[in-house]
């Protein structure tokens, strides 16, 4: 019967394992995909075509969006449309690109400026993480109850209450 519990233990701390690297993934991946958008805007304002910023931008990038960008920008130096380039980017990296290849998608569809719609994008991503930064640090101080009382509490008795227990039951042996 303890085997089964311990296994069971052990598949739920693997899937817990599993879903806290997942959610680490993609937060990176969406940090990255935000200073991509960020990079984009400032070679775009510095007077580059779009598609020209988009070859450029892998070179101001970290890994793993490195790579990624990386081979857009082949694809476009070897002559593919902008378009598919586009959404070959968002089959790779998936929803947290969805915001920049549809603003790209939409400058390059409808010939609106791509520059103020990546500023903006930029501003609603800056905010929607400070927002996020504010909702952990509302959970700080729940997720910290666990070790104060798991490893602090225990070591105050230990360390305090337990030697003078200790003590005065030394005391009470003398008296008799």
């Amino acid at each position: 019967m303890t085997a089964i519990w311990f296994c069971a233990l052990a598949i739920a701390a693997y899937r817990m394992h599993r879903s806290r690297q997942k959610r680490t993934a993609f937060a990176s991946t969406t940090t990255q995909i935000n200073d991509a958008t960020d990079m984009l805007a400032v070679l775009l304002l510095s007077g580059l075509t779009t598609p020209q910023a988009f070859q450029q931008l892998h070179l101001y990038l970290d890994e793993p969006t490195r790579t990624v960008f990386h081979d857009c920008s082949e694809l476009l130096t070897h002559g593919s449309r902008f378009h598919d380039v586009v959404k070959q980017l968002f089959t790779t990296l998936g929803s947290p690109a969805f915001a920049l290849c549809e603003a790209l998608l939409a400058s390059e569809r409808d010939g609106i400026a791509v520059g103020p719609l990546l500023e903006r994008l930029s501003a609603v991503t800056r905010q929607q993480r400070r927002q996020e930064l504010d909702a952990a640090a509302r959970q700080l101080p729940v997720r910290m109850a666990i070790p104060l009382v798991a490893c602090v509490l225990p070591s105050f008795v230990l360390l305090g209450v337990v030697p003078l227990f200790v003590g005065s039951l030394g005391g009470l042996g003398a008296h008799m």
